[in-house]
Order: C-alpha cells, then sequence, then structure tokens
C-alpha cells in the first residue's frame, strides 16, 4: 500500500508542510509514502479545451503526467493546504483542476483526507478540499485537519492540530486496510 501527501504550500517547510509531515509518518508505519510538494513541479493551469472528455487524457505535457501516474498508484491521498483568502493556493488549485481526466472513477476507493492550515476562518478551504476528494470517489477518513498559524513555524504551539493530523493518519491506515482486503477477510474482520 501506498500513501501520497500533496502539498499545496510554496513553503517546503512551513505549517502546512509540518502537519501533512506528521500524517505521512502515522502511515510510513504501515505503507510506502511520498510527499508531492507542488511547489517543486512545472503544472500549467487547465484550459478548458475539454480533450480529456473524449479522450480521457490532458493534452498538456508538463509534470502533472508524473503526478496522474503517482495519483493512481496510490491506496491513500491526504492533501494539504494553507488557506489563502478563505480557499485553497493557487498551486492546489491548479492540481485540482488538472484532475479531470481522473474523473469517471479512477480514484475511487482510494482514502483520503485533508489538511488545512490559517490564521482563521480555514473551515471553507476544508470544505473545498473535502468536495474534491469525495467528487472524485475518495473515502474520507477523517474530517480533516485544521491547524491554526500565520507566520512560519507557528504550526508548533498548535498541539491539537498535530494530535488531529497523528489522528488522521492513523484512521487513514485503518479505513486502507479494510478497503484492501479481501471480502472474506472483511467479513472475518466485521465478525471479530
Amino acid at each position: 500500500m501506498k500513501a501520497v501527501g500533496v502539498l499545496g504550500s510554496p513553503r517546503k517547510r512551513g505549517n502546512t508542510a509540518l502537519l501533512l509531515e506528521r500524517t505521512l509518518e502515522v502511515l510510513g508505519r504501515d505503507m510506502e509514502t511520498e510527499l508531492i510538494p507542488l511547489a517543486d513541479y512545472n503544472i500549467k493551469p487547465c484550459t478548458s479545451c475539454l480533450a480529456c472528455v473524449e479522450t480521457a487524457e490532458c493534452i498538456i505535457k508538463d509534470d502533472m503526467t508524473e503526478i496522474y501516474q503517482k495519483l493512481m498508484e496510490a491506496t491513500a491521498i491526504v492533501l494539504a493546504s494553507p488557506s489563502y483568502f478563505g480557499s485553497v493556493t493557487a498551486q492546489m488549485k491548479t492540481f485540482m483542476d488538472r484532475t479531470w481526466p481522473l474523473r469517471n472513477g479512477k480514484l475511487k476507493n482510494k482514502v483520503g483526507g485533508s489538511i488545512v492550515v490559517g490564521r482563521r476562518y480555514v473551515e471553507n478551504t476544508l470544505v473545498t478540499l473535502n468536495t474534491f476528494l469525495l467528487r472524485h470517489g475518495v473515502i474520507l477518513g477523517h474530517r480533516g485537519v485544521l491547524g491554526y498559524a500565520f507566520e512560519k513555524g507557528e504550526i508548533t504551539n498548535d498541539r491539537e492540530a498535530f494530535e488531529t493530523a497523528h489522528g488522521l493518519g492513523e484512521r487513514i491506515q485503518e479505513l486502507a486496510y479494510f478497503v484492501n482486503r479481501s471480502d472474506e477477510q472483511r467479513k472475518e474482520r466485521i465478525t471479530h
């Protein structure tokens, strides 16, 4: 099993990255993990050409091609974004828009969760990430993680956010185990 963490922050070692790393650390106990820092990738915005509607592939050839493969191979997907003006970052929004070729069930039954960090009023950002995952048929393992911070490193003062990020990792692990077992193994676990 493999978990990917998609980091929408332009800061590689910022507050959002710290919470995502906490979740990936927990997931790393039983899964291979990979951090995808979107700021390191050249991803062009969707042009709404609709070619993917016909071909199920994006005609834009950039680093998103590599990310498509990582998402398809993953058992679990964790999205993490700072809240900018009550929504996701430009990096995260561009990534989200470019997943249109993966619609129609290509991410169905993967297990996922979301992490958001901001000063306040960040709930809408969490709803945006969770809605995106649900639209792709991803099973949400948790309501999500809300961290409150602004200055770099300030998130270390939000103990609850780190505990919740830990809990997100544990819940995703549990669900991924359950979803990826045979019907017989699931029945056995339920009856015991």
